[in-house]
């Protein structure tokens, strides 16, 4: 059996959802009006509130939303064999996925541009607000820590993705000049960046950078990271995350074709199609019950909590007309799904020997199956070195446009937790708070625990956001089935994930054999990872908590507005 019917049949799946499904829902439930002003321009500043062209946002908006999850995540998933990881890609995008994303965008565009802890405080309760604050400070603390690490290692270990990301950096900034300071046009500065991120791709693989030190690295990423997340939003960040979309989209096209092409290159698939529902034994990691790990494994692939923050944050104060917020919001989604499918095929193409071989490192596994699936059509053996260097940096951009994403939205939650201090609100200050805190975690290896948390807090955060669009829908008295029920089903299999993940922990502290990498893993520090292995067991339970009283409280104020309205029309 090859790939491709299984590639072809998300396609399928994902069309029908954009062209029938959201644009009924869309047209029936939000009822875009393209003259009605938008926060862009209502509020325009220049910096955070300006309207973008929606060929722009859309590049913005999905490299925004769309890291590591989706590519690493099927990864972890294919240990319970690859059709339940190819049912939950299409079905959650479909049912859940897009319409989370597209439902958050417009949930801030038509408040004001407001991101989620005004929306929290103004819709359900100051005390939701608070829980959710302290919900995203550690939640954004895992994603820094995960994503600083996994920079850093990208740059150790794939020396030809440094350059890659000096010049996107510089390309990005040069497009942004073009098109906002000197009014070039769309295309004139989108195609001179693009030049300048494939002159970086070359030199990149002419003239490696290496060094065999972590801790070189993590600065360095840190620095693009402290850049990417505290210089001009207009001139900086967003160019740079828009340019980066597509080397990005590029490369989910290759991967795409491959798979189509896979009879003709005789690639066929090497994975068991059904593991269990426990999962397969394997030398890598104890995968646990199906479900609730299956479904927030594939993180962002399917849906993720991570895309409202985007949604709220990045996207919602750039949207020129509302009905822009369709292909930006719902459109990135669900190539984010391809993204996912287009990953789960370059697993599916390797053997368990090839994967034990590569010694089960996901990142690894993903750059050998992107060579088997794409060298045969593009050149063969003499192509190989060329997509081997270009999956590497694919997969750092993911990374980095990830990472300094997260430490913007952090230095934002910051500064709404401390209030009106002026220094301790300060970005700059924000940004240096959550880079230390992260790179800690990094180099000691403590991040290894911190993945076991982000799958379910990320997930469980797209529970509360889909609660907290149910009731702005039921305040507004609009259809509220669509995102409910989605809601529901996000908040219980991820609460039930962190209570599985935070008893890993405990388990661990009980059996005295910690879990950690990196110095953390050495025998002399075995008391420090056992600590630490406690710490994030409680953080386990407190984004539990946290997420328990928004759920409780948004579906308290959901019921408040169902009765109204349901008295009103009595």
């Amino acid at each position: 059996m090859y790939p491709i019917w299984f590639v072809a049949l998300g396609i399928v799946v994902y069309l029908i959802a954009y062209y029938l499904y959201a644009k009924w829902y869309d047209r029936n439930v939000w009822e875009p009006d393209p003259k009605r002003a938008t926060p862009a321009h209502m509020y325009m500043d220049g910096i955070t509130f300006f309207p973008v062209s929606k060929y722009v946002l859309y590049g913005f908006q999905f490299k925004g939303i769309a890291g590591l999850g989706p590519i690493l995540g099927p990864f972890i998933a294919l240990f319970y064999g690859w059709i339940p990881a190819l049912i939950w890609i299409l079905v959650g995008n479909f049912f859940i996925g897009w319409i989370h994303d597209y439902s958050s965008l417009f949930l801030s565009v038509r408040n004001e541009g407001k991101s989620m802890g005004p929306l929290t405080y103004e819709l359900i309760s100051p005390r939701a607000r608070k829980s959710l604050l302290g919900f995203l400070f550690f939640y954004l603390i895992l994603i820094i820590a995960v994503f600083a690490v996994l920079c850093s290692l990208f740059f150790k270990i794939y020396p030809e993705s440094v350059l890659a990301m000096i010049f996107l950096y510089i390309g990005g900034i040069v497009s942004g000049a073009l098109l906002y300071k000197a009014r070039t046009g769309v295309v004139t500065s989108t195609v001179i960046g693009l030049i300048i991120v494939i002159a970086g791709i070359v030199l990149g693989k002419l003239f490696p950078i290496s060094n065999s030190n972590l801790m070189v690295w993590i600065v360095f990423t840190s620095v693009l990271m402290f850049i990417g997340a505290t210089i001009s939003l207009m001139y900086v960040t967003q160019p740079i995350v828009y340019v980066a979309s597509y080397p990005a989209i590029f490369g989910i096209l290759l991967l795409i074709v491959g798979a189509l092409v896979s009879p003709a290159t005789n690639v066929p698939i090497q994975q068991i199609g059904w593991g269990g529902w426990l999962g397969i034994k394997n030398d890598f990691w104890t995968p646990g019950p199906i479900w609730p790990i299956l479904t927030v494994s594939i993180a962002c692939g399917a849906i993720s909590g991570w895309h409202s923050l985007v949604s709220t944050s990045g996207s919602a104060p750039q949207l020129d007309v509302e009905t822009d917020a369709l292909p930006v919001g719902g459109g990135s989604m669900l190539t984010e799904g391809l993204l996912a499918l287009a990953s789960l095929a370059a697993y599916m193409v390797l053997s368990p020997a090839d994967i034990k071989t590569l010694g089960g490192v996901k990142w690894n596994c993903l750059v050998e199956g992107a060579v088997r699936l794409v060298a045969p059509y593009t050149g063969g053996a003499a192509a190989a070195p060329w997509i081997k260097a270009f999956f590497a940096m694919w997969l750092e951009l993911y990374a980095l446009t990830i990472g300094f994403l997260a430490v913007r939205f952090f230095w934002l939650v910051w500064a709404d937790m401390v209030g009106g201090r002026p220094l301790l609100s300060n970005k700059y200050v924000g940004a240096i708070i959550g880079l230390v805190i992260g790179d800690i975690l990094a180099y000691t290896g403590a991040w290894i625990n911190l993945w076991l948390l982000f799958g379910g807090s990320n997930q469980l955060l797209a529970g509360l956001a889909l609660t907290l669009v149910t009731v702005y829908l039921a305040k507004q008295k609009k259809p509220t089935g669509y995102t409910f029920w989605p809601a529901i089903f996000m908040i219980i299999t991820c609460e039930a994930a962190l209570i599985f993940e935070s008893a890993k922990f405990f388990r661990a502290i009980f059996l005295g054999k910690p879990l950690a990498k990196g110095p953390l893993a050495a025998p002399a520090y075995k008391g420090v990872a056992l600590a630490l292995n406690g710490v994030f067991g409680v953080v386990g339970l407190v984004l539990f908590i946290l997420g328990i009283i928004v759920a409780v409280d948004g579906l308290r104020r959901y019921s408040e507005f169902k009765k109204a309205s349901s008295g009103a029309s009595t």
